[in-house]
């Protein structure tokens, strides 16, 4: 089958966003640090999601045949689904279904987290209360918590299949390290077919230690001790705000100054968590009590509409790596067709755009701060 032009120019781009993916995970694996890389993997499994479903798109497409194998007995293919972009598919589902899962994993965690507790452990917990949900921090700020583990596989890892949290965590560090592996991999085998493997730096390396990485267990089902999320919307909305806050600033801070990623890889990811965090905004607008922070909301919301329309082709263009609805004579300069695609889709330099994405996510995780109350 012939491959069309525009596909050969989504091969390219994402062949440079897995380069670039390739090299943060050779980084991790060079690692000398003694901290746990799961804490920093959980947020970091959209992101490589992502990228691998571009890739069974791609191939798909132009009837190329792809098996990926499955971990056990859960789908790889719908772990992949489910991971990308991560709260992409909440904030694509109405509001009111997303907040209800939300809820229900925090309430059968929170179930899960007395299970192996003897009779002793439970009478102190009905006394001094039972820490339900972890937040991972970064200079103090969040850029991961445990229920974004819950939105990427809790479909596969069902609670009630399991008596203790300590089954069920056992058994998620275990997927969650062999889906890692596996998506490392499909990785390693795609700049491999392209005889791209002298591009990667074999001896870069991270160093964790030298951030102040922290994790901290606050309460949060337990009303009456809840020292987390205490703003006036339902929980349920404050835990989705709070999750795109922690993908933000993953993006933002994480990616770039830990894992020293700032080409495509980053631009899109930034891209894709700004769209995330407004869609789910404007979504939740019309759920607030009160008019407190509506006007601000409505501002990140109409600055995003100026750029991306409800049917925008340059949006759908960012959440996929196959190219559609744009003539591929925009492109010219096979290193610059990312750059050149948003540019014509922008009427904006690059560099300049990009600088916009970055002021509103701020201004963005701004709000959420004062919403769910978070210091």
């Amino acid at each position: 089958m012939e491959i069309s032009q525009l596909d050969r120019i989504s091969y390219s781009i994402l062949l440079q966003e897995t380069l670039e993916l390739r090299q943060v995970l050779q980084s991790i694996v060079n690692s000398q640090d003694t901290i746990d890389n799961y804490d920093i993997f959980i947020p970091f499994l959209p992101l490589m999601s992502s990228v691998c479903l571009g890739w069974c798109d791609l191939f798909t497409k132009n009837g190329v045949k792809i098996e990926i194998p499955d971990i056990e007995s859960y789908s790889s293919v719908r772990l992949l689904k489910n991971c990308r972009i991560g709260l992409k598919l909440y904030c694509d589902q109405r509001i009111g279904k997303a907040t209800k899962q939300l809820k229900k994993n925090s309430e059968e965690t929170y179930w899960l987290l007395k299970t192996d507790y003897n009779i002793f452990q439970r009478l102190v917990v009905s006394m001094l209360g039972q820490c339900d949900f972890g937040v991972f921090t970064i200079n103090e700020l969040p850029y991961g918590n445990t229920s974004q583990l819950f939105l990427y596989i809790s479909d596969l890892i069902n609670f009630e299949r399991y008596k203790s949290l300590g089954v069920w965590e056992t058994e998620a560090r275990k997927v969650v390290f062999e889906f890692s592996k596996l998506l490392s991999q499909f990785i390693n085998t795609i700049i491999d077919s392209f005889a791209k493997s002298n591009m990667i730096e074999k001896d870069s390396q991270i160093e964790l230690v030298r951030f102040n990485f922290s994790y901290n267990d606050y309460f949060l089902i337990d009303e009456k001790r809840r020292n987390i999320l205490k703003g006036d919307l339902p929980i349920e909305i404050q835990l989705q705000l709070f999750n795109i806050l922690c993908q933000n600033n993953f993006i933002i801070n994480v990616l770039p100054l830990v894992f020293q990623s700032d080409g495509l890889l980053y631009h899109r990811s930034r891209l894709q968590t700004y769209l995330v965090s407004v869609n789910t905004i404007k979504k939740i607008i019309n759920k607030l009590p009160n008019e407190k922070y509506k006007m601000q909301l409505k501002e990140i919301v109409e600055i995003k509409e100026i750029y991306f329309d409800k049917d925008s082709v340059f949006r759908n263009n960012i959440f996929h790596y196959m190219i559609e609805g744009v003539d591929d004579s925009i492109f010219s300069i096979p290193e610059k067709y990312f750059y050149e695609f948003v540019e014509f889709n922008t009427r904006i330099e690059f560099n300049d755009f990009m600088q916009v994405i970055s002021e509103e996510i701020l201004k963005i995780n701004k709000v959420i701060y004062k919403i769910v109350e978070f210091c």
